[in-house]
């Protein structure tokens, strides 16, 4: 599991007032400094106390100006808790370990809080999409990991949510469209391939920061951008580290690599698969821009319920459409595992 942290229940006014004090009157221009994903997670779960990934955890505390092993009452209780695997509700993970009363789950009143229970939701359910999708992806090519970055049309900027760390769990990147591999893959639209070893090669700056706050290392790297029937950009699916065949997964990963990279087979296959994904990565795009759209207050109002009661209305419908399409997805994959199996 990954490594994770919440905010120890004696802090969250603290946290919650430090934030306030942060972000009124400049949560415009805290979006673009620190990414509208990380400001969702800072919202929906640093806040909440919910698990938060190690490195986010930090990165969130120190932009508060807070000591982030106090805030998360490491010495007290060395034992970091585990993070919920993505998709799965924050709120039911480490039950054993909570004793906070049961949410209650309201009738739609146009309230805000009902809004952010919608919005919720829907997030959730976006996040077990993309990461079903990520491992799909990267079982496809044998990567160690994958990552698939929605376009964030507004800013141009690349999000994901579910940048896979390796150990069931996630990390919340945003890279601007020309920037990193990904973000050049992006604005190229072409299918970037950096063979061993990716340090070696210029565009590697944003790999090299990204390893440096993770603890990972980046070997080898496919950026895949998807596009729409329009050509418009969709998506950048980035798998990295190409694996041995015959790996022992208890190797240290230099051993588990394969130094050759991914090859123009591992391109074919994933010309093949990529357009299967495109209209669940296009439904996830909508949903992705729809709850930013929200996170930044836009259309959300303390006091116009029946506006409210619309916005809730329109993020329950995208999430159900979008559990539909993730609940074909799961039985389609079972199938296919199956047949692989039988033969």
């Amino acid at each position: 599991m990954a490594r994770s942290y919440r905010v120890h229940p004696k802090y969250l006014q603290e946290v919650n007032l430090a934030w306030k004090r942060k972000s009124e009157g400049r949560k415009k221009d805290l979006a673009e400094r620190l990414g509208l994903s990380l400001c969702l997670v800072i919202d929906k779960l640093f806040l909440k106390g919910e698990p938060v990934n190690r490195v986010n955890f930090i990165e969130i505390c120190q932009f508060l100006g807070l000591n982030w092993r106090e805030i998360a009452g490491v010495e007290e209780q060395e034992k970091p808790i585990s993070s919920p695997r993505v998709g799965e509700n924050p709120s039911k993970a480490n039950a054993s370990s909570a004793s906070r009363p049961p949410i209650v789950v309201s009738n739609t009143t146009g309230d805000v809080n009902d809004v952010d229970q919608a919005i919720n939701e829907l997030v959730s359910t976006l996040c077990e999409m993309l990461h079903r999708l990520t491992r799909k992806a990267g079982d496809l090519v044998r990567a160690d990991r994958t990552s698939i970055f929605l376009l964030d049309q507004h800013r141009r900027v690349l999000g994901t949510v579910v940048a896979d760390d390796g150990e069931g769990g996630g990390l919340v990147i945003d890279i601007p469209v020309g920037k990193g591999i990904a973000g050049l893959a992006a604005t190229s639209s072409q299918v970037i391939n950096v063979p061993f070893d990716v340090y070696d090669d210029p565009r590697s700056e944003a790999a090299k920061n990204t390893d440096q706050k993770t603890g990972y290392r980046t070997y080898s790297l496919l950026a895949w951008p998807v596009l729409n029937k329009q050509k418009d950009l969709v998506a950048v699916v980035q798998l990295i580290n190409k694996l041995k065949a015959n790996h022992d997964p208890e190797d240290d990963l230099s051993r588990r690599i394969d130094r050759t990279g991914f090859t123009k087979e591992d391109e074919a296959r994933f010309a093949k698969f990529a357009p299967s994904i495109l209209k669940l990565l296009e439904k996830s795009q909508f949903c992705y821009q729809l709850s930013l759209k929200v996170r930044n207050n836009a259309g959300v109002n303390q006091a116009d319920a029946f506006q409210n009661a619309k916005l809730i209305a329109q993020l329950k419908r995208q999430e159900r459409l979008l559990r539909n399409s993730l609940n074909r997805f799961k039985l389609e994959d079972k199938s296919s595992r199956k047949q692989k199996a039988r033969h």
